[in-house]
């Protein structure tokens, strides 16, 4: 689930004051301090979690271009058969020969041919995506539709079920508080919502991080510990995977275990 589907949900359950992260970041973090207090686990906060998906998206590709200048600038056009494309101020362009796209390195004095682009334009408040596009003999970007400001994604660190039942309720119910209103029905709800998370979920507070390698909010430990993954770390995450089962069996004692017969 995106941070926008998020926000929806909240202000779906305010009644549509038309809230955005920025108004309410806070009280994002406070419910994860609270999960990590309450669990003794290490999830990152909403804000750590957005700046980790900004430096994924900006992270080299090999077709990603940084632009120096803004495609809505320029009708989103991306220059095609220019003459002289490493003379000419360009980023990046388009053949209508190869149909193929070509990003410019004026350090190495050579550019590289590619099926399809990506474009990063940013500003001093956000950064934006762009994906190439061709039709005929013209080319040009349309931007995916992906603010990384606001589009951490809320399920690489916590469940639909964690979403609905514990952090809308508790932004709801903090943002009600603040804003002079009655919120016991929040109270309840994230109470409620609460206690049947905590009986449906069995999450420990350290993981083999060999186990969860593959999963992105272990992505910076398994970078910093490679090749070395079998060591137990902070739980960083809750997943659907920890769900017990409806009925847990009693587990017995033995003649050999410490207070046994």
């Amino acid at each position: 689930m995106k941070l926008s589907e998020v926000m929806k949900y909240i202000n779906t359950a305010l009644n549509y004051p038309a809230l955005t992260y920025i108004d309410i970041d806070l009280f994002f973090d406070m419910a994860i301090s609270e999960l990590n207090t309450t669990l003794h686990t290490s999830l990152p906060l909403v804000k750590d979690m957005v700046k980790a998906f900004r430096q994924t998206v900006s992270k080299y590709e090999a077709n990603k271009v940084i632009l120096t200048s803004n495609p809505a600038d320029n009708d989103f056009i991306i220059p095609t058969d220019p003459i002289d494309p490493l003379e000419n101020d360009i980023d990046c362009y388009y053949s209508t020969a190869t149909r193929k796209f070509y990003i410019i390195d004026r350090y190495a004095h050579e550019y590289s041919e590619h099926t399809t682009i990506k474009g990063i334009f940013i500003t001093s408040d956000a950064l934006h995506l762009y994906q190439s596009m061709n039709y005929g003999g013209t080319a040009a970007w349309t931007e995916i539709p992906t603010d990384p400001n606001y589009e951490a994604n809320i399920d690489d660190y916590l469940p639909d079920d964690w979403v609905l039942l514990w952090l809308v309720p508790y932004v709801c119910y903090k943002y009600t508080v603040r804003d002079g209103g009655t919120a016991q029905t929040f109270a309840e709800e994230l109470s409620q919502g609460f206690q049947q998370l905590q009986e449906t979920y069995d999450i420990p507070s350290k993981v083999v991080l060999a186990t969860y390698a593959d999963k992105p909010a272990y992505r910076e430990l398994v970078e910093a510990n490679l090749p070395y993954l079998d060591i137990v770390v902070p739980t960083k995450a809750i997943y659907d995977t920890m769900k017990h089962s409806r009925n847990t069996n009693a587990i017995y004692g033995s003649m050999y275990d410490r207070g046994g017969f």
